[in-house]
């Protein structure tokens, strides 16, 4: 009977060791793993295309921006700041002139013009990623370029607002550049007609 009990204990020590060496994977809005970056694939972005990069690291950057953005209301008037930003306000403007394109949001007192067009400008989700940082690229060019292709790929994903969203409430989430108190780069990740 005492043999029948040590084997027990054994055998549940042995399986309590192998379940907590188990890793829950996180999936991705299409149900497939988002397995974090090695150090080798940090490496290997040196030799992959921009598109690739974005491809690559959407998954991570999309789920960094849902779990760790702040709200628009918690920023400081005078603060300086790159990050993901979640907030609700009313569009008060739809502005579309050849290939920029963007919409207005009033949220707290702020417009944020958010640009939905084919041209974007500015690096705010790039910045906004912790997972980036500029040594993992060839040089200066390369690190650009990712800025331009993860701007397309937001863009791209995005239900695409139109004029018959002015004075609707939206949700938004965003990559914000924010200096002196001046919104000067907004690129949303997602917005949705509606509050939160």
């Amino acid at each position: 009977m005492f043999k029948h009990a040590v084997i027990k204990r054994v055998l549940l020590g042995v399986l309590a060791m192998s379940l907590a060496a188990c890793h829950v994977v996180d999936l991705d809005e299409n149900g497939k793993p988002i397995i974090p970056m090695s150090a080798a694939d940090a490496g290997l972005l040196k030799n992959m295309t921009p598109e690739k990069i974005s491809d690559k690291l959407w998954p991570l950057i999309n789920k960094e921006a849902h779990e760790k953005a702040i709200e628009l209301s918690t920023i400081g008037k005078n603060e300086n700041l790159i990050s993901f930003v979640r907030f609700q306000g009313k569009v008060s403007r739809f502005d579309q002139t050849s290939l920029k394109t963007s919409l207005v949001v009033n949220s707290g007192g702020r417009d944020i013009k958010l640009q939905i067009g084919k041209i974007i400008k500015g690096n705010s989700i790039r910045d906004s990623a912790s997972l980036i940082s500029f040594d993992q690229f060839k040089n200066q060019i390369q690190f650009a370029q990712l800025s331009k292709a993860l701007n397309k790929k937001a863009i791209n994903q995005i239900e695409q607002p139109d004029a018959t969203w002015v004075g609707k409430t939206v949700t938004v989430l965003a990559a914000l550049t924010i200096k002196a108190n001046k919104i000067t780069h907004a690129v949303p990740i997602e917005i949705k007609e509606g509050a939160m």
